[in-house]
């Protein structure tokens, strides 16, 4: 009867070793080493020119009907040819929309001072961070960037005032194989498709001045893509 016993403790040991493995095994997260993430991150670096294409609306949209009837705000859309997206190397991590036209925005802000200030504005880059990481199911690598926010010192109004514009990528992240990634200039996959952004937010230092694209309040879209 002791032997028994003893026999069946130590399958009970066995048993709740194998369960533990098992556990372990599917609770380890899988992650990108040091030498992938340099390396896609040279893969992907360069210069790629292309165009924006930028929807906006402001007081001065008409309204209209969709396809099937229903009353819908109907756009302003631009184009702006010969402008360029930089994407540095693993020294960096940045990504660099150059040439943004940031005299656009004056069309969509309320502030008047404001808004003559930024038409007179010239062309600046919007920069992002980004990094790698593994999707859920391993398959694929993703590719994320954060927009950082853009400082302005305007004069208008007879004050100085900083300015801190705040871009958004609606936290939307880009899918590649591991193949994709290992071949030179990978990141013009992405660029044939369009790369989104959004205007988000104004402030001047510390104070909100207008945050867009909530309820039915002024928004602006932008989409990079290879020309």
């Amino acid at each position: 009867m002791r032997k028994l016993k003893f026999l069946g403790f130590i399958s009970l040991l066995f048993s709740v070793f194998f369960l533990a493995s098992c556990s372990s095994e599917d609770d380890v997260v899988k992650q990108l080493t040091s030498k992938q993430k340099e390396a896609y991150a040279q893969n992907i670096s360069g210069e790629y020119p292309g165009l924006y294409i930028i929807t906006y609306k402001n007081k001065d949209c008409v309204e209209g009907t969709d396809e099937a009837g229903r009353p819908i705000t109907v756009a302003h859309s631009e184009t702006f040819n010969g402008v360029q997206v930089d994407v540095s190397d693993n020294n960096m991590l940045h990504v660099f929309f150059q040439d943004f036209p940031i005299s656009l925005i004056s069309k969509v802000v309320t502030d008047e001072g404001l808004s003559h200030a930024l038409a007179e504005s010239t062309q600046q880059a919007i920069t992002a961070r980004y990094g790698f990481d593994y999707d859920t199911d391993y398959s694929h690598v993703k590719w994320a960037f954060i927009p950082n926010v853009m400082l302005l010192n305007l004069n208008y109004d007879g004050v100085d005032h900083h300015i801190r514009i705040e871009f958004n990528n609606n936290s939307q992240y880009y899918k590649f194989t591991e193949d994709e990634l290992k071949q030179p200039k990978a990141f013009c996959s992405l660029v044939e498709n369009g790369i989104k952004l959004q205007l988000e937010a104004i402030y001047d230092g510390s104070t909100l001045v207008q945050r867009f694209g909530y309820e039915n309040g002024n928004y602006m879209h932008i989409i990079f893509k290879a020309d």
